[in-house]
């Protein structure tokens, strides 16, 4: 089963959920459920949701660690 849930970040309040059977890619799900998102709310998202700046401009995709790259501050605090 696959859940997406999307929170306010500041409240930390459940705003909404989708949920689909079987495998399912992030964006896919995000699409299909039709939630509406107002212009200027900022989105932060994993990588799964890459191809969402098509349809929503205020998005961050976090920069993620690896073996061989480590985040800098500045990466590492891009979400606060």
């Amino acid at each position: 089963m696959k859940t997406q849930v999307i929170i306010e970040q500041e409240t930390r309040k459940i705003i909404a959920t989708s949920f689909s059977l079987g495998k399912k890619h992030d964006y896919a799900l995000f699409k299909e459920s039709k939630i509406p998102i107002l212009k200027n709310t900022k989105l932060i998202v994993d990588s799964g949701y890459q191809g969402i700046q098509k349809i929503h401009n205020n998005v961050l995709i976090p920069t993620k660690k690896t073996k061989k790259n480590h985040l800098n501050k500045t990466q590492k605090n891009i979400i606060d």
